[in-house]
């Protein structure tokens, strides 16, 4: 049908040398025919078109009709041409310009080649990168080298510049044009990408060039990564890892977030975790029953922080639940809580990886404490990490329901209050709105990103389709973002002159800010659909540099600290460094804020008490945090902090019991 369609109406596709059949363009012929012309003579365009109607004429009686399709490869309309100029007694220079022309683009094809530059892939293997930076892929031969193919440049341009095929096949032929022109026989294919670079910025295609644009590193980098682990170096597969890590921050830095986004991050304003996993989401928290049953060990692989795991009075705990990167979540508030512990506890001691849990506690009974307090002496005993929250922190949304953390972003709050002192007419209040809108923006880029790539049935992310469903605007109803904090304590002491700790109108502060950055998140959660969660960081390893950053740009305000060798706190954290002190001062702070270590107890090395001592601190503690008493800085006439440390240490001994209860700087007795 195809075949009688052309041969009964004009001539409507050809084919090219590479097999794909385009649209049928009788001006090119006209073209080639006027070309031959001017090469003898003068030339006459309105000839030339008789000329090439006469060619489509002959392609429609004689040649289409004899193929299948009906369509003519383009060598085939070329020898029609040569036949119809030689036919014509008035055409014979021309036809001989034309078939000179011809037999001599012909030989460079046949004669040029491409010479690939030997590049080796991050995995160690040895060949040559195809698509580095955009080049066209071509069939290798011997010794990296492979004859030229235009259709390869056109090919690239259409797949990882996303061009019109029309303009793609356009910018190809004038990128061989000129290449042909210059006669030579071994063209490198770096010469070949920055022919077609200047090509896309003479039309003015600069964003299409950046898709071109290759990622790589220094080699002064690149040493240090190979040769930086010491006297022997690093292991080859370890140096190997961070290569490819590097180039996947720049490709995440340049690609999944939006410039304004990598900008906050390089200069500091905040710092977007994990760069350098792209391919993988932040967190994953779901039921540990629904886990196992799906592969515990799979959803790992898909993780660049961890796997939460809630954990019931039901869940089955077989031998292989504590592999790495695993982390067990309980709420005391449900029944069954100590067995809960025992079975994670028969778990650990039988395993070889120790368990990591965050336990919530609830108010218990008086004469639950102390059999608490012996089982979770029992898992620190076995190894195992325990982090002690009171009831009243913040938690994640939807209880046990499955939670898939695209990102987390991480405010530098203090450098939000020392750009609040340098911006004439600026305020921290407006800081922080604008960076929560950076942030917010940055977690909506990332959980984008990551959805599209759980939409790729072949992509290994697509198994965490089946841990969420549709929602709002596209973004999964399942999915959330997480807003860190660090240096809140540094923030305030900016703003206010005072620790968290050692005034009220510091804390007050504090607290007002907290809840303002809350009530942002919450109004946004709204408007975009995606689960918004306002979390502590740890300043612990890369989420230094901002501290280093500020440093070097604010060198009056952070000065001071490092001279008292002092880092930003963790979170929302007061400097406070006593177990039971830190308690009245962080609670209050963390009513809005998921935890990001533990608070009862933060700081204490459980192996060091005993049964008793630990169920008594556990009491006192739970007490402090449901502000059944009150802040000692609001209370009237108290005696400040250390007043009171020393009248606890001065204290003659009664009926109670003691326990000793270590701290950085030694031990303190409570009674």
């Amino acid at each position: 049908m195809r075949a009688l369609e052309n041969i009964m109406s004009k001539i409507r596709e050809a084919r090219k040398r590479d097999s794909r059949v385009v649209p049928f363009e009788l001006n090119k012929i006209s073209e080639a025919i006027h070309r031959a012309q001017l090469s003898v003579g003068p030339g006459d365009r309105t000839y030339a078109r008789e000329l090439a109607e006469v060619v489509e004429h002959f392609l429609c009686t004689e040649v289409a009709g004899g193929r299948d399709d009906g369509i003519p490869h383009i060598e085939e309309i070329q020898d029609v041409v040569e036949k119809v100029l030689m036919a014509r007694p008035d055409c014979g220079e021309v036809a001989k310009s034309y078939i000179l022309y011809r037999r001599k683009r012909e030989l460079l094809r046949e004669t040029l080649e491409v010479r690939r530059e030997k590049k080796t892939l991050p995995d160690g293997g040895g060949r040559s990168s195809a698509r580095h930076g955009g080049l066209p892929s071509v069939e290798k031969t011997d010794a990296g080298v492979s004859t030229w193919k235009k259709a390869s440049i056109t090919a690239a341009l259409i797949r990882e510049a996303d061009l019109d095929p029309s303009l793609a096949e356009e910018i190809a032929a004038s990128v061989e044009a000129k290449v042909l022109r210059t006669g030579i026989l071994l063209i490198s294919t770096s010469l070949i990408r920055e022919l077609v670079d200047n090509e896309l910025f003479e039309r003015g295609y600069d964003a299409k060039l950046k898709k071109q644009a290759p990622l790589s590193l220094p080699k002064y980098d690149m040493e240090e990564l190979i040769h930086g682990g010491g006297a022997g170096g690093r292991a080859p597969r370890e140096a190997e890892r961070r290569i490819a890590r590097e180039i996947l921050l720049q490709y995440s830095l340049d690609e999944v977030f939006s410039p304004e986004v990598a900008r906050a991050h390089r200069s500091g304003r905040f710092y977007v975790h994990s760069l350098r996993d792209p391919l993988r989401c932040y967190r994953i928290r779901t039921a540990l029953d629904e886990a196992v049953a799906g592969g515990l060990t799979g959803l790992q692989v898909l993780v660049s922080r961890e796997v939460r795991l809630t954990c019931g009075t039901s869940s089955v705990m077989p031998p292989g639940v504590l592999s790495p990167g695993a982390v067990f979540e309980m709420d005391f508030s449900d029944t069954g809580g100590l067995e809960i512990l025992g079975k994670l506890l028969e778990v650990a001691r039988r395993a070889e990886t120790a368990p990591s849990c965050i336990i919530r506690l609830s108010s218990f009974a008086a004469e639950e404490f102390y059999p608490l307090a012996g089982r979770l002496l029992e898992l620190a005993a076995a190894g195992a990490a325990v982090e002690l929250l009171p009831p009243v922190c913040g938690d994640f949304p939807g209880g046990a329901a499955p939670l898939i953390v695209a990102g987390k972003v991480t405010l530098n709050l203090p450098r939000a209050a020392y750009r609040s002192a340098r911006k004439a007419g600026a305020s921290i209040e407006n800081e922080l709105d604008e960076i929560v809108d950076l942030a917010v923006k940055g977690l909506l880029e990332r959980t984008s990103f990551i959805s599209r790539l759980c939409s790729d049935v072949d992509s290994p992310l697509a198994g965490l389709r089946g841990l969420s469903g549709p929602g709002v605007g596209g973004i999964e109803q399942e999915w959330a973002g997480i807003v860190g904090v660090v240096g809140l304590n540094e923030c305030v002491s900016y703003l206010s002159g005072s620790q968290l700790h050692e005034a009220p109108e510091a804390m007050d502060k504090g607290l007002e800010l907290i809840e303002r950055l809350a009530e942002k998140l919450r109004a946004e959660q709204g408007r975009l659909g995606l689960k918004l969660v306002l979390e502590e960081s740890r300043n612990r390893g890369e989420l230094r540099r901002l501290q280093e950053l500020d440093g070097r740009l604010y060198p009056e305000f952070v000065s001071g600290l490092v001279e008292a060798g002092h880092l930003y706190t963790d979170g929302v954290r007061a400097r406070e460094r006593d177990p039971l002190d830190a308690i009245e001062f962080d609670v209050p702070l963390l009513r809005s804020v998921v935890p990001r270590g533990g608070v009862v107890g933060a700081g204490l090395d459980l192996c060091e008490l005993d049964q008793r001592q630990l169920s008594e601190f556990v009491a006192e503690a739970l007490e402090l945090s449901s502000a059944q008493k009150k802040r000692r800085l609001e209370r009237a006439e108290e005696p400040s902090i250390e007043e009171l440390k020393k009248s606890k240490k001065s204290a003659p001994e009664g009926d109670g019991a003691r326990w000793t209860i270590p701290g950085p700087q030694g031990s303190e007795e409570r009674r």
